[in-house]
């Protein structure tokens, strides 16, 4: 007969137990992880108005779910839930439901009804950059933040989380430009630094950046934090934030503002990179991706009018 584990031991193996579980759930990024969130609370609430068990869920469960959706939502929300509700049953020893075939074929169903494609938001193009830049009121505070969101989030094409999570303390600037600690990163476990290079003119990221702060007067924690109508510097500023401020400026310059997002200042560094004839490999430095597929698509949509055959109509 085993003898019982003492009190210290128990406290020891909880202890661990909370360890473990601690860096399990934070092996996602937290916008994953709210992300998971809301769509496992998306289910759990289906099922409990249909009477149905979330946890393990049935064939019959997932595919009533999914056809229910199918109905409102685009075929690439289908499968984000879908890989949600796969999480919570990994995370507690179950058969992800996507592995059964009956949701395999469902989803292939769906995706042929409904399509699969999405519209992306337009990449903002280096040729746009200096008419949105010069139509920004410098001479107040919320235009000097804005003008270094821009620019910054540009030069480092990255996603908006990633600049929002951006510390004072995370920026290094040396005699060719600027370092920057990305810590919210979505593909990366350790932390990623990119460099962002002085220009020397008025669109230069690193400068902005610094009249930022010189404006702002804070020295830690969040390099970009939300103003009041007062002019007050407040808390760090959300991600739908930056999203709104390009919004904003591209209204300002008479353009559609529902076709742009934040993620255009990432795309459109990536495409204006590649049309200028930049390696992808300098690219996937600057915008963290670890595999070439997504950058690829940066780099054709970069090179489709860059030796385009049917140029040669010029020769008429």
């Amino acid at each position: 007969m085993l003898e019982p584990k003492n009190e210290s031991l128990l406290n020891i193996e909880r202890e661990k137990l909370e360890k473990i579980n601690f860096y399990i759930k934070n092996s996602k990024s937290k916008n994953t992880q709210k992300g998971y969130e809301a769509d496992w609370k998306h289910f759990t609430d289906w099922c409990e108005v249909n009477l149905r068990s979330p946890l393990p869920a049935d064939v019959g469960t997932i595919c009533s779910y999914l056809i229910e959706l199918a109905t409102t939502h685009k075929y690439s929300t289908l499968r984000r839930r879908l890989s949600s509700i796969n999480q919570a049953h990994r995370f507690k020893k179950y058969l992800p439901p996507s592995r059964h075939m009956e949701v395999q074929l469902l989803m292939e169903g769906i995706k042929r009804e409904i399509g699969s494609k999405q519209e992306p938001k337009k990449a903002l193009m280096l040729q746009v950059l200096p008419d949105l830049i010069q139509n920004i009121d410098t001479a107040s505070l919320i235009g000097i933040r804005d003008k270094a969101i821009l620019l910054l989030g540009f030069a480092l094409a990255s996603r908006r989380t990633e600049l929002v999570s951006i510390n004072i303390e995370d920026l290094q600037i040396n005699d060719f430009g600027m370092d920057v600690r990305i810590r919210e990163t979505k593909t990366h476990n350790d932390d990623l630094i990119k460099g962002v290079v002085f220009t020397h003119n008025e669109f230069c990221p690193v400068n902005a950046t610094r009249d930022w702060l010189a404006a702002a007067g804070v020295s830690s924690g969040a390099l970009f934090r939300s103003i009041d109508r007062h002019g007050n510097v407040k808390d760090r500023l959300s991600d739908k934030a930056i999203a709104l401020i390009v919004k904003k400026y591209i209204r300002k310059i008479g353009m559609d503002d529902t076709e742009f997002a934040a993620h255009s200042l990432r795309s459109g560094l990536s495409t204006s990179a590649a049309m200028m004839g930049m390696t992808e490999i300098s690219i996937m430095k600057q915008t963290g991706h670890k595999t070439r597929e997504m950058v690829d698509r940066y780099v054709q949509a970069g090179l489709r009018y860059k030796n385009n055959a049917s140029s040669i109509l010029k020769n008429l």
